[in-house]
């Protein structure tokens, strides 16, 4: 398979905005917490400053989508991108909780950026091709967050959250022009009469009810990522006495392994395996992985918590890189050409719903018992599996 030369500039973009995004993600969670006045509820309130991000995300994100079916996709991926950038400049300006919560509405307002690479990516494909293209795109998100958490976790013990936000801010806004030079105009895909669109679009699940048990799935798998990610700094800290150096060593190797397996074994692994079983394998290690982390210390001083991390993370990592990009590429293949942006701004939508619910009920299991989160996100994991059905029809 040929690789096409307009693919470079959105997965190098997509590169340069998940590596600001990682540097944040290894400092969000501490940071959010030792602004929270005391006599609060902790986990609440940082649970739902994580989630105020994606439901703005939930809100926006198919109608940029749909926007880049209408309207051509570079236009909205730009756009998208310059918005995601000045969220992580606002990120370093955060002195309060209130700047940090506008920091992460700009941040869910422009996340759709990937979602529309996704969408432009797969116009450039025929369908057979479009899971090791969207593998790569997973790749390029993995290596951002491979380099991003641990140069995020160096900068916050360094200069704070300020260093963070213009260094993460800068690579996002280099990702925006590097697009805006590099890749070629793009067509509208579809032409549609104006009208009121309802605050979530479900249309495309009504129009082709063959995609509900895939997206119902995303939406499950999502919300199990999202209970730890939004408690995984805390439990590390409080368990272990981790900081954000740590939190970016192991949400780094956790890329790697993204990468190894999205850009280099996933389309041989797709050819070997029937989709249906490499889902609900994938979704039994991820479900794993996730509730081994609060038993780390269990085996103390025998094995260090660091080790017992390191194997949960490789279980989780395994498994998302999987289920993550063929998912995708399944509703690709199920969706109209010109109702792919729609397709993936709906597939956003999804995962914001997962990681609107999921930070809220982690950070209050989380300060009723560490545990708590970690063993609800692996359960559900498993429902995710059990979820999968045993045939998919891909036939359009």
């Amino acid at each position: 398979m040929v690789i096409r030369r307009a693919e470079a500039p959105i997965l190098a973009a997509v590169f340069l905005d998940l590596l600001g995004f990682g540097m944040i993600v290894a400092d969000i969670q501490l940071r959010a917490e030792s602004m929270v006045p005391k006599g609060l509820p902790t986990g609440l309130i940082v649970g739902g400053l994580l989630a105020s991000t994606f439901i703005t995300q939930l809100l926006v994100s198919p109608r940029w989508g749909v926007a880049s079916d209408m309207r051509g996709r570079k236009a909205i991926v730009v756009v998208c991108t310059l918005i995601s950038a000045s969220a992580m400049l606002t990120y370093g300006l955060a002195g309060n909780l209130w700047i940090l919560l506008l920091s992460r509405l700009l941040s869910g307002f422009g996340a759709a950026n990937v979602a529309v690479a996704q969408a432009f990516i797969s116009d450039m494909y025929e369908p057979v091709d479009r899971t090791a293209a969207l593998g790569r795109v997973g790749a390029a998100i993995s290596t951002g967050l491979v380099i991003g958490p641990p140069i995020g976790g160096f900068l916050a013990v360094s200069g704070g959250n300020l260093l963070i936000g213009l260094v993460a801010g800068g690579a996002s806004f280099l990702g925006a022009v590097w697009m805006m030079i590099a890749l070629p105009s793009s067509s509208p895909k579809e032409e549609r009469r104006p009208g009121k669109s309802p605050v979530i679009d479900l249309r495309l699940l009504r129009d082709l009810p063959k995609l509900r048990p895939l997206v119902l799935i995303a939406v499950v798998a999502w919300l199990s990522l999202a209970t730890l990610e939004g408690t995984f700094a805390r439990l590390i800290a409080h368990l272990f006495k981790y900081d954000q150096r740590e939190f970016g060593v192991i949400f780094g190797y956790e890329s790697i392994l993204g990468i190894a397996i999205q850009g280099l074994l996933l389309a041989w692994i797709v050819a070997k395996v029937r989709s249906t079983k490499l889902l609900k394998t994938a979704y039994l290690a991820q479900g794993v992985g996730l509730a081994l982390n609060p038993f780390a210390g269990i085996l103390m001083p025998t094995v260090v918590p660091f080790v017992v991390l390191m194997i949960a993370s490789t279980l989780y990592s395994f498994g998302s890189s999987l289920s993550n990009p063929t998912v995708n590429s399944l509703c690709s293949q199920m969706t109209p050409d010109s109702r792919q942006g729609e397709l993936f701004g709906l597939l956003q939508g999804a995962r914001s719903i997962g990681f609107v619910i999921g930070p809220l009920i982690g950070g209050c299991l989380f300060d009723w018992h560490p545990a708590a989160p970690y063993l609800l996100a692996g359960t559900v994991c498993i429902a995710a599996a059990l979820l999968v059905p045993n045939e998919l029809a891909l036939a359009r």
